[in-house]
């Protein structure tokens, strides 16, 4: 069966489309992500702040943050949004290179694995995007965005799946949950253990879910 691709969740493109920004503006706007990753990154989330930021990017004033976010929670709310756009693209690209024959199976399996190559490649990101979706919603960033960063897109194809008649009868909700813990579980590891064979691992977690999950 033929399945759309999803974009990243509603709610989170806004924040980092930078629309309407001037070429300067934009690539200001840019600069900020990029050293608020680096710094939730090395820091965490809870000693993470426009000065720290500031210090990370090289500018001069706390002003040059606040003028294009007004608070943390919007700075961070726009973080998520490229972290999760930059993961699309490179799950997209890795989905398409693997193979054109998308299955609900298929792909929600190679999703799982292309999402650990990312974590692999991108390590960085990937412990922000742990420690925002695990403290942001405290400081005001939407729960439904976080939720739909989190398991959302799992959820909709293990749903799609079910419906199918690909998947067994289950719960999509715990077994996204589970799916994401698994994927995060990774991140964690992988700041103790650099030389963790990441694509094996994937390969591990996709046999063990596709056991779980699948109707025959």
């Amino acid at each position: 069966m033929q399945v759309n691709r999803e974009s990243a969740p509603q709610g989170l493109s806004e924040f980092g489309a930078g629309a309407g920004l001037t070429v300067t503006e934009d690539a200001r706007r840019r600069q900020i992500i990029d050293a608020t990753v680096e710094t939730v990154a090395e820091l965490g989330y809870r000693r993470t702040s426009f000065a720290r930021i500031v210090e990370r990017a090289g500018l001069s004033s706390t002003r040059m943050v606040s003028y294009h976010f007004a608070n943390k929670s919007e700075l961070m709310a726009a973080t998520l949004g490229a972290i999760i756009d930059k993961r699309d693209a490179f799950v997209t690209a890795r989905l398409e290179s693997e193979t054109a024959e998308q299955d609900l199976r298929k792909l929600l399996l190679g999703h799982l694995r292309a999402e650990l190559a990312f974590l692999a490649g991108h390590p960085r990101e990937s412990t922000a995007l742990v420690e925002i979706g695990a403290h942001a919603e405290s400081d005001g960033v939407s729960a439904q965005v976080v939720q739909a960063v989190q398991v959302g897109r799992f959820e909709r194809q293990l749903g799609q799946g079910i419906r199918a008649g690909v998947f067994r009868e289950l719960d999509p909700r715990v077994t996204a949950l589970a799916m994401r813990q698994a994927v995060d579980g990774v991140t964690l590891r992988l700041r103790h253990e650099p030389d963790l064979d990441v694509e094996a691992y994937g390969r591990e977690l996709a046999e063990l879910f596709d056991r779980a999950i699948r109707a025959d």
